[in-house]
């Protein structure tokens, strides 16, 4: 058996501190969206160049984080799930996928329509007329553009849910062992050979984005499935980890560089903006993916090292955080978005408009958190274990 292979119940509180980091750090983002100069459910009359530096920089990698911890939290959950594996998957990310489009989207899409499309009814002329609005607009033959128009931020969850089935029948074989790894590890283990693991999200990017360059289509899902599968398998061996948490100085500095001339050349000639969201086949195009992934990868695989060798502890709060995320994540841009669309409105300076929908948004998520650990049928719907079974894990 390999010895790197961890105990089933063991809780690895660095995994546990990155998702925090993740999640939270997705809350922050979005509250400050209305502030940029970048297409958002509601704005601002006016934007800032920081908030726009902001958005540029960390959408570079913040997705690829969270992808990252969830191939982790796979490990785990397949590990103690087993043949209920794939049940599970369906209860935490697709009940409260279904149920999120159903209710908590709505009100989101109804302040955009007061936004842009001047829409003046009430709430419930709305919903008499957002169903068939939703199901009419016409987003091609992808699934992956529908979980997003659909479901907004949640797209997350049903995306998590189909990468994980395509890819079950390989994470069954690393699990079990089929792979060997002491050839790739050597390779990490040189000076920049750690870089190996980002050459196939750089190739998939060229090819693929031209093609498929909307965002969350065909092209993102792939890539960001190489993250989730970097999360599995460095749990599986973590000899990863080890070599990752020697090489954290490294993947800092290429992250700075990257992002440094990233955002110098997006800042200089928004065209290079365009064309990184919605590329052509051009010379630009190979440059700005290399740099791109190479962003993406450093800082990711850094708080990966840097929380592996600061962050492994235990804290009173840290288990409860992990349990909250999910409901808290289902509803926290629904939140920011309502109290948001009256904050942009006042006279307020652009920062402590940010400071309000963020401190308010906070303490409502959480508030309604509270509310729906109580109750079984809305901890199902927001993909929690029932109370009892929660508590009994809680306490191993």
């Amino acid at each position: 058996m390999n010895s790197q292979i961890k105990i089933v119940n063991e809780r690895i509180h660095y995994i546990d501190w990155l998702r925090v980091l993740a999640f939270g750090l997705l809350f922050i983002f979005h509250s400050w969206r209305p502030f940029d100069h970048f297409p958002w459910h509601i704005k601002n009359e006016g934007q800032s160049v920081v908030f726009d530096l902001l958005t540029m920089f960390t959408h570079g990698w913040r997705m690829f984080l969270i992808f990252l911890v969830s191939g982790a939290g796979t490990w785990f959950a397949m590990k103690s799930r087993k043949k209920a594996f794939v049940k599970e998957r369906v209860k935490r990310l697709l009940i409260p996928f279904l149920f999120g489009i159903l209710l908590i989207i709505p009100p989101q899409r109804f302040y955009e329509w007061v936004t842009y499309r001047n829409f003046t009814g009430n709430y419930f002329d709305f919903l008499l007329m957002y169903p068939t609005q939703q199901l009419g607009d016409n987003m091609g033959s992808s699934l992956l553009l529908w979980f997003g128009h659909l479901g907004t931020h949640i797209w997350y969850l049903p995306f998590l849910f189909v990468m994980t089935i395509i890819a079950l029948p390989l994470l069954k074989k690393i699990q079990k062992g089929h792979f060997n790894f002491s050839g790739l590890k050597k390779i990490m283990r040189s000076n920049y050979g750690v870089f190996i693991l980002v050459v196939p999200m750089i190739i998939v990017r060229i090819l693929l984005k031209p093609i498929y360059s909307e965002y969350t289509d065909w092209a993102d899902f792939v890539i960001y499935m190489f993250p989730f599968v970097y999360g599995f398998i460095f749990m599986h061996d973590t000899d990863f980890i080890d070599i990752i948490k020697k090489k954290t100085t490294l993947f800092l500095v290429v992250g700075v560089i990257c992002s440094v001339y990233f955002l110098y050349t997006g800042s200089q000639n928004p065209e290079n903006v365009q064309e990184y969201l919605h590329p052509s086949f051009s010379l630009y195009h190979i440059e700005i993916s290399i740099v791109s992934m190479l962003i993406a990868y450093s800082w990711i695989l850094f708080f990966l090292g840097f929380f592996a060798k600061k962050m492994n502890f235990n804290h009173s709060l840290l288990i409860p955080a992990n349990i909250s995320i999910l409901p808290i994540y289902i509803l926290h841009q629904t939140l920011i978005i309502v109290i948001g669309y009256y904050v942009v409105n006042t006279e307020l300076h652009i920062g402590l408009k940010f400071l309000i929908i963020t401190f308010s948004a906070i303490p409502a998520a959480i508030l309604l958190y509270k509310i729906i650990q109580r109750n079984n049928l809305l901890r199902f719907l927001f993909g929690l274990k029932p109370k009892a079974k929660q508590v009994i894990e809680e306490k191993k």
